[in-house]
């Protein structure tokens, strides 16, 4: 938007539901299948949670890549109940959740650390021309909540092994 986005601040103090939730996870980025499966778990528990606590949110899932979408929607279609409704629900990845929202949406990184300690700064969609943009329109489909579970943290992405915009403002 070119520094021309203007935000207001919350009408809500910060509280438990509301704004950001970060959520760690002692998970492994597998790069042969291009998916974290202690993640996956992770946000399947946390979608019943999310049932649980708030059952009259919508609520989503945005994986950062297609092949962790899949991971989530096989490990969700093993729990599935029909308390899932496709018009509150979905799974999503990052180059497909424009024009959807919902009012919780659980971000899965995905990426991370490898099985050798290594974590090589390819985010998918995030590394291309426009991944900042993707990035933008995923976060800004919540309405009260986003709730971010990734196996790194913040300061494991070292922006002397990246260019790319996205995975800066990832970081």
């Amino acid at each position: 938007y070119d520094s021309d986005l203007v935000t207001f601040p919350s009408s809500k103090v910060d509280a438990p539901g509301i704004g950001v939730d970060y959520y760690h996870v002692d998970g492994v980025f597998d790069r042969k299948v291009h998916t974290n499966r202690k993640e996956a778990e992770f946000i399947v528990d946390l979608i019943y949670q999310n049932i649980e606590k708030y059952p009259n949110r919508s609520l989503g899932v945005v994986a950062f890549s297609v092949a962790q979408q899949d991971l989530i929607d096989k490990l969700l279609s093993k729990r599935r109940q029909s308390t899932l409704e496709k018009e509150y629900f979905f799974i999503k990845n990052l180059e497909t959740v424009q024009g959807d929202e919902r009012d919780t949406i659980i971000f899965s990184i995905a990426y991370g650390i490898d099985a050798q300690g290594r974590l090589l700064h390819n985010f998918g969609p995030l590394n291309r021309v426009g991944g900042e943009r993707r990035l933008n329109v995923a976060v800004t489909r919540a309405k009260c909540n986003v709730q971010l579970v990734s196996s790194m943290h913040h300061t494991d992405i070292d922006l002397k092994h990246t260019s790319a915009e996205g995975a800066r403002l990832l970081r």
